[in-house]
């Protein structure tokens, strides 16, 4: 279970370690909160994941973690729990030019149907 705080301080550090400008290494101290973005094995992960995203995405952070979190946490949710999630996502993306602006990096992966989905949204 993610308490709020918890979710805060994984947005922190997840912000923290991706606007530094330079590839994140398995060194830095906040490579914990990359790493935990990939961990989507569980259903509960996944729903952590999702949570985290939007609330990077209401710091309005730069374009650099935006960029990162397109192709990387939202991708991977995408392309691992598509289905899902995907009617969240759409509403999102009806409700929010930054998320929709946030899909444009996302690359192709789930199946076709949430793919073409996602695709409505990115035009």
């Amino acid at each position: 279970m993610n308490t709020q705080n918890e979710v805060e301080a994984w947005v922190d550090a997840y912000i923290a370690a991706q606007s530094s400008g330079r590839p994140v290494q398995v060194e830095d101290p906040n490579w914990w909160a990359i790493e935990r973005f990939m961990e989507i094995d569980q259903r509960d992960q996944a729903e952590a994941s999702w949570i985290a995203i939007l609330r990077v995405l209401a710091r309005k952070p730069s374009d650099q973690v935006l960029s990162v979190l397109a192709a990387g946490p939202l991708e991977d949710l995408i392309h691992y729990w598509g289905p899902a999630f995907i009617d969240r996502i759409e509403d999102a993306a009806r409700r929010d030019a930054m998320f929709r602006s946030l899909l444009e990096g996302v690359w192709q992966s789930s199946t076709p149907e949430v793919w073409n989905r996602v695709t409505a949204f990115r035009r």
